[in-house]
């Protein structure tokens, strides 16, 4: 436990005792005329006497027997640690504060049922203090865990986000570098068309969350960058069937997909070469399909890194709340993702 905890625990107990010892004295002094100069010592007997079946309540029964769900072991070493605090009590008042302070003439005021329901009494408040104040650590343990869970869940994600970034931009720059080599007067469009794509990635994906719509717009963009260097007649479609396209998704989900399918499938390819994507949304549900040809000289694994990249931040991200499906043939590699935002 911490150093904070025990000294709120500390506090707790230390009025506790003090409102304890002055309720008593209101009990142990009335009719008397007010408190005298016994009634306090009396009290203060009283209170220790009681202190010694709590304490031993509290620090060896508890957490050995109660917190560890011995029921059974607990109530029977409970009920005898009150038992024997009522007769030690007995004993103060009877025998031994004779020879303490044999000028008091001390007794005991209550018989044994009265004095066991004081001790029950006791012990129970204290209980439900004790009790209260563990149920608080644990509150506050499971909140620093979670808190750690989570920055440690943020650092790994921004890891694997600071991953996909320099993979995204190394394979964008060889598409400026073969037009230029090539003098095309295309060079300029692909430079602004690349321009918005590093703004979203640098930018806008460098937070947790952007809309729907945002990394569709970053989708198209990047189909219309892919066609200054596939073959003209390469079948490129992005359907898009969307209910709400401002819900909110982590940042390049789509894209390390839609990247794979040009690096692996379409890339050199003079016929037959395809690339087919599907974007669904319904009530927060998001569907996403794709599906292209597969180069005759490529094999796409399916634990390379960007899709074992896109796995470990679905992982961290929605827990318990995606899939990612992955279909091969001869001839097509296909991948299938579903993510529940609700």
């Amino acid at each position: 436990m911490s150093n904070r905890f025990w000294r709120v625990r500390l506090v707790v107990y230390l009025i506790f005792w003090t409102v304890s010892y002055f309720v008593l004295i209101g009990i142990f002094a009335s009719g008397s005329g007010g408190a005298q100069l016994v009634d306090l010592i009396y009290t203060s007997i009283f209170i220790l006497s009681l202190l010694i079946p709590v304490t031993v309540n509290d620090w060896l029964l508890q957490p050995r027997l109660l917190y560890k769900r011995k029921y059974a072991v607990f109530f029977l070493l409970a009920t005898l640690n009150i038992v024997v605090g009522v007769l030690l009590n007995q004993f103060i008042f009877s025998v031994l504060i004779d020879y303490i302070l044999p000028g008091y003439y001390f007794i005991s005021y209550y018989e044994f049922a009265d004095l066991l329901k004081f001790f029950v009494s006791f012990v129970l408040l204290n209980m439900l203090i004790s009790l209260s104040l563990e149920w608080f650590r644990l509150q506050e343990q499971r909140y620093r865990h979670n808190l750690l869970e989570k920055e440690k869940v943020s650092a790994e994600f921004k890891a694997l986000a600071a991953q996909v970034n320099p993979h995204f931009l190394f394979n964008s720059l060889t598409i400026l570098y073969a037009l230029a080599i090539r003098n095309s007067t295309e060079t300029p469009d692909a430079i602004l068309k690349l321009s918005e794509i590093l703004r979203y990635v640098i930018h806008q994906s460098s937070g947790p969350a952007v809309t729907l719509r945002s990394e569709l717009r970053i989708l198209q963009d990047f189909i219309g960058l892919q066609r200054y260097r596939i073959h003209p007649s390469t079948q490129v479609e992005l359907i898009e069937s969307i209910a709400n396209d401002n819900v909110l998704i982590a940042p390049m989900l789509f894209l390390p997909l839609l990247e794979n399918c040009f690096k692996h499938g379409v890339h050199e390819e003079t016929s037959n070469a395809f690339v087919r994507a599907r974007v669904a949304e319904e009530n927060g549900f998001i569907h996403f399909t794709i599906i292209n040809n597969k180069a005759a000289t490529t094999h796409v694994e399916k634990g390379g890194f960007g899709l074992k990249n896109l796995r470990e931040r679905l992982r961290l991200i929605y827990p318990g709340k995606h899939s990612l499906d992955i279909s091969e043939t001869e001839s097509t590699f296909a991948v299938s993702m579903q993510v529940n935002l609700r």
